[in-house]
């Protein structure tokens, strides 16, 4: 039974408004992908570009035929720059413009001539540069999705390649003056491609729109959204999970907070955790999980770190606060933190016991006059005949001897 080729035009142009709504409807309830707006726009111009071509096969007028070819071929523009707007988070509008633009003069000049069949030929090419262009745009960001955009690339891939047979059939007719629009199996394969493509290409893009607002709400959950680090919650979370022992925690509690905020603003105060919480995330970057435990005290947790190597990096980040220079409502200013020192030789980590042991230390640095590290009474006898003399002047019996308790 032959296909009927306009019911399957109409059943296009049908799915893609559904598809556009759809769209739309999930761009209302996550505004910030703004890609989505991009996929609605495009989706909707092919689907109207598609009822119009469905006009001009029935007229045959040059103009209504570059008009339903100039405004599918928008929304195949629209279509590539809500890929790029996915990857990037950046709307191309020029590369857009010029896509559509260029594509559009190469097929309506031909078109309002009379050449028709060439007009088509272009169409057909031009629709297969975009849908490749924006295939080799999904695929440079396939990290984000090592499944699903491999598989939306080859459906954009698909779908390009079944505008080529319809090319290539009027290439050798060479009929470039067509008194009915053309009518051949590769005009069927393609109509029957991009229908079945469309709801795929579409189910995709949901599914990784809902998979990337999953984990904004997953990070969003886990980050402490004046530092970046990870807050409280996450931390517990994560020892919990796959972070195994020995480890060593260190406690951060900045000094005189109170009155770096009567004195100089909150604002300024804020600057001064948010440069404290710079220095703690470059301190241990792929080695150790930093988190922002609430107000003015940060830790910083080194799963296989040692005591000594860990108390070293405490009094490092300790130095580096020190040296930053701040200004607010009081003017310039310094700030300084203080910090204790735990250590755990057991595989499973006890946090609430690791933190305990920190937080005595810390109130030993804190009553012992504040800027410097402390670590745990457990552990001090053993960084004492650990530390090295001459790794600095200030050698362990200086860096060791306040006692938590």
């Amino acid at each position: 039974m032959p296909l009927d080729y306009h019911s399957l035009l109409t059943a296009f142009a049908l799915s893609g408004c559904g598809l556009a709504i759809t769209f739309f409807v999930s761009w209302l309830a996550s505004r910030t992908e703004r890609f989505l707006i991009a996929w609605t726009f495009g989706v909707a111009f092919m689907a109207l570009g598609v009822l119009i071509y469905s006009w001009y096969a029935q007229t045959m007028s040059p103009a209504v035929g570059a008009a339903g070819y100039t405004i599918l071929l928008a929304g195949l523009a629209f279509v590539f720059g809500a890929g790029r707007e996915f990857r990037t988070g950046i709307l191309p509008w020029r590369s857009m413009a010029i896509m559509a633009t260029a594509s559009s003069l190469v097929m309506a000049v031909p078109m309002l001539a009379g050449y028709n069949g060439a007009a088509i030929v272009m169409l057909n090419v031009a629709a297969t540069i975009i849908l490749l262009v924006t295939a080799w745009d999904y695929w440079l960001g396939r990290a984000e999705a090592r499944l699903a955009i491999p598989l939306l690339t080859a459906l954009y891939v698909v779908t390009g390649l079944s505008f080529v047979p319809c090319a290539i059939l009027l290439l050798q007719d060479g009929e470039w003056l067509l008194s009915q629009a053309p009518s051949n199996w590769a005009e069927d394969l393609n109509i029957v491609v991009c229908l079945a493509t469309l709801s795929g290409i579409g189910a995709l893009s949901l599914a990784l729109n809902q998979a990337r607002l999953a984990r904004s709400h997953k990070r969003d959950a886990e980050t402490d959204p004046l530092t970046g680090l990870l807050n409280r919650r996450a931390l517990l979370r994560r020892i919990a999970g796959d972070i195994k022992g020995p480890a060593a925690l260190v406690v951060f509690d900045m000094d005189h907070f109170k009155a770096t905020n009567d004195v100089h603003g909150h604002p300024a105060g804020d600057d001064v955790l948010r440069s404290f919480g710079k220095i703690l995330a470059l301190s241990c970057r792929s080695r150790g999980l930093a988190a922002r435990l609430g107000g003015e005290e940060f830790a910083l947790l080194l799963p296989g770190a040692s005591l000594i190597t860990a108390a070293k990096l405490a009094d490092g980040v300790r130095r580096r606060l020190a040296k930053r220079h701040f200004s607010g409502e009081g003017g310039a200013f310094t700030s300084t933190t203080s910090a204790g020192v735990a250590y755990s030789e057991d595989v499973v980590i006890d946090f609430d016991t690791l933190l305990l042991d920190a937080d005595k230390a810390l109130y030993a640095a804190k009553r012992g006059g504040r800027d410097q590290v402390a670590v745990s009474a457990d552990d001090t006898e053993f960084l004492a005949h650990s530390w090295p003399s001459s790794d600095r002047r200030r050698d362990a019996a200086d860096l060791v001897r306040l006692k938590a308790g």
